[in-house]
């Protein structure tokens, strides 16, 4: 099979489209993709790279397709969308030349859902049957970053959300409380679901260095307005907990505003730190005695699954869930970990507690628990060869 890839984002930005697209090359797939010139998370063209023109580049066997992207989009609104519409213009642009030549086009949705539009114009042009794999549901994301909701965002949204799913061949999500977000829209489709799975990476020892001789609490990641950090700040504050450091490691939107509130209430338990490499991350999680995996009480970020939980369940060490929905569920089901009310600062405070106690008292059933969860449902194999069925009914 030839799968033409149309996404926002790849090599040398870290996204789990790589590792797919690897696999598939691994099992005699013809794999290309499109997508623009490297610039996630600083919205600056990667060193190495000039963002002008178009360019084809060889990676593992694969031909990368690139074009130019409005460098400055992470803090303004305005470059954001004029970039998303240069996404559309130029993916569509090199598609017209070349997506006559595919069985499949694939599109990877990390991010704004206008990354299907090239694929859906290609669909109408040439036959070729499209794939979406979505990690955000739109509309409800972009009311999460600041949208208004009335009568007239939502005709707008509602409308072109439908036009992009009733067009897609197949739909696979990242969620499983994605599903009913998106059955309405297309009910006489099956929606798949294929979620996160962990990425290999060239294990290195982390520069960063906890204090082994405290019980060590540990978040690493985005930090923005979506992690809740000041509630999980506030709630290990009034824990008060005894030799108890809480680590947060990171970087994000939300970075200066949790940096300041730590510094202005002088709380010498709370380290907060730069983000480090990603192949550091384990090693430093290793370190560690309880992971933090907090998320916003919002009904519909709460369907998200963070792939941060596949690097904690690679170390089978207890998560402590600052979080409501799927993630909740999936801590609770399974015994790898207890779960707080993140808009509850004193139910926060008796978890940090709770989950202390519990993994002292109950280190080996959680280790077993998370690998019995990372060799089944996150199980990577099992996960490409559902996505495989997928595409293979075209």
């Amino acid at each position: 099979m030839k799968i033409l890839v149309i996404s926002e984002v790849f090599y040398p930005e870290n996204f789990l489209i790589n590792d797919l697209v690897k696999e598939w090359k691994q099992q005699g797939f013809a794999v290309d993709i499109i997508s623009q010139y490297p610039s996630y998370p600083e919205s600056y063209v990667y060193p190495g790279y000039s963002n002008n023109g178009y360019r084809i580049e060889d990676w593992e066997g694969s031909k990368i397709y690139r074009f130019p992207f409005i460098e400055g989009y992470k803090t303004n609104v305005y470059k954001k969308i004029r970039n998303y519409l240069k996404y559309v213009q130029g993916a569509t642009h090199i598609g017209k030349k070349i997506a006559n030549n595919y069985d499949m086009i694939f599109v990877s949705q990390t991010g704004p859902l206008t990354v299907a539009l090239p694929a859906i114009r290609l669909r109408k042009r040439f036959g070729v049957p499209v794939t979406i794999w979505t990690f955000d549901i739109w509309p409800d994301v972009v009311y999460m970053y600041g949208m208004p909701k009335n009568f007239f965002t939502k005709l707008v949204f509602e409308k072109f959300v439908n036009h992009i799913y009733k067009r897609c061949d197949n739909i696979i999500v990242s969620s499983s409380g994605f599903k009913d977000s998106i059955q309405k829209y297309v009910p006489n489709k099956t929606i798949h679901y294929a979620p996160n799975w962990l990425q290999p990476v060239d294990f290195a020892i982390s520069e960063l260095v906890l204090d082994d001789s405290k019980f060590n609490f540990t978040f690493t990641g985005n930090i923005s307005m979506f992690q809740n950090m000041i509630n999980v700040v506030k709630g290990f504050q009034k824990a008060d907990l005894e030799d108890s450091i809480l680590n947060i490691i990171g970087n994000g939107s939300a970075y200066d505003e949790l940096k300041k509130f730590i510094d202005d209430n002088n709380l010498t338990k709370v380290h907060l730190f730069k983000r480090i490499p990603y192949n550091q991350i384990d090693d430093l999680l290793r370190h560690s005695d309880v992971f933090l995996l907090p998320l916003i009480s919002n009904k519909e970020i709460e369907k998200t699954e963070p792939l941060k939980l596949q690097s904690y369940l690679s170390v089978g060490k207890p998560i402590f869930g600052v979080l409501n929905g799927t993630c909740k569920t999936i801590i609770e089901e399974n015994k790898i970990g207890l779960c707080a009310n993140p808009s509850d600062i004193e139910d926060i405070a008796r978890g940090f507690k709770e989950i202390k106690l519990f993994a002292l008292k109950n280190k080996e059933e959680v280790f077993n628990n998370s690998q019995k969860l990372k060799d089944t449902r996150f199980n990577k194999a099992k996960i490409i060869e559902s996505i495989n069925k997928v595409i293979r009914q075209k």
